[in-house]
């Protein structure tokens, strides 16, 4: 597959608001809508289709949350739906898919028979969670889903009484109450999975809005202060990664007769719960209250005073 740009490239400093909505919603639909018929049909051939499609999903989502004052209601929530929709579709077969290349590439001790027998499992349930994703590309085909988009777009416009604001203008404000809302959950990081999974996603959040808005700020925006996010987030996604992996055996386990369940995958739990204590771990100890005062001021720093380095 090519590579496809995270940033709206026809945007640049100067473009009204309006003119951003739709070239983000457009796109990001536009390339979601692309993939899905080769997720649900060449999945086989590889299997980054479904990965792109939940990302691009995503990236839809994240469009039409950041500019959802500019869309008209009932038609954005209906392509709101149905971009969930999309996303979810992909979920259980896109974990299948990791974990099938994570055996492949164990970097543990696991014998030829036990890898056997996993992958055999793990694709049999792989071949199961498929269909989800084919009825997905049926469904938005029977509902013309790319129309709606259209629709959408087509209706985007300034809704404000007041003259509409340029991008420059409007990109802190709407940054801003992620940004606010990343800090607030990173300060309570405890020892919990879901306290480091509720960073996550408020990060993915802040990381899908950035790609957004990203030409109403310098361009050290872009290239200082997104890669020091992204590395946050990288971190936080491998810790993730351990947590859902666990999750998902467990699940597995209890869905199939332990006669038929490869006990090699309770060993993988184990590892896997290891990995999650250390990498978490690891993490609390690097994200000191320093380092996340020098991210908060770094981001105050685009955010026009917003006073985001005075949050506690």
């Amino acid at each position: 597959m090519g590579k496809n740009t995270n940033w709206l490239s026809k945007i640049e400093p100067g473009h009204s608001i309006s003119e951003v909505a739709k070239e983000a919603i457009g796109t990001r639909s536009q390339r979601m809508l692309e993939i899905l018929p080769s997720a649900a049909n060449r999945w086989k051939e590889d299997v980054e289709y479904v990965h792109h499609l939940r990302t691009w999903s995503r990236r839809t989502q994240a469009a039409l949350q950041l500019f959802a004052s500019l869309l008209p209601l009932k038609r954005s929530t209906v392509v709101r739906k149905a971009t969930q929709k999309l996303r979810k579709a992909g979920g259980e077969a896109r974990d299948l898919d990791v974990f099938i290349k994570r055996i492949n590439k164990a970097k543990f001790v696991i014998g030829d028979d036990d890898k056997a027998e996993v992958l055999t499992f793990l694709k049999g349930l792989r071949k199961a969670a498929q269909p989800k994703v084919v009825q997905a590309w049926e469904w938005a085909k029977s509902e013309h889903l790319r129309k709606k988009f259209e629709g959408v777009i087509l209706r985007t416009r300034w809704r404000e009484v007041a003259e509409e604001e340029s991008l420059e203008q409007m990109a802190p404000t709407l940054l801003e109450p992620l940004v606010v809302r990343f800090f607030h959950f990173s300060q309570m990081l405890g020892e919990s999975p879901e306290s480091l999974h509720q960073m996550r996603i408020e990060g993915k959040k802040v990381r899908y809005a950035m790609e957004l808005v990203e030409c109403g700020f310098p361009d050290s925006f872009r290239e200082e202060l997104y890669p020091a996010f992204e590395e946050v987030q990288s971190k936080l996604g491998s810790i993730n990664d351990h947590h859902t992996a666990v999750e998902k055996i467990e699940r597995w386990h209890n869905e199939t007769s332990t006669k038929k369940f490869p006990k090699f995958l309770l060993q993988l739990a184990d590892h896997e719960r290891v990995q999650f204590d250390e990498k978490a771990e690891a993490f609390r100890i690097w994200w000191t209250d320093a380092r996340a005062q020098q991210l908060k001021e770094h981001f105050d720093h685009y955010l026009g005073g917003l006073g985001l380095s005075q949050t506690t």
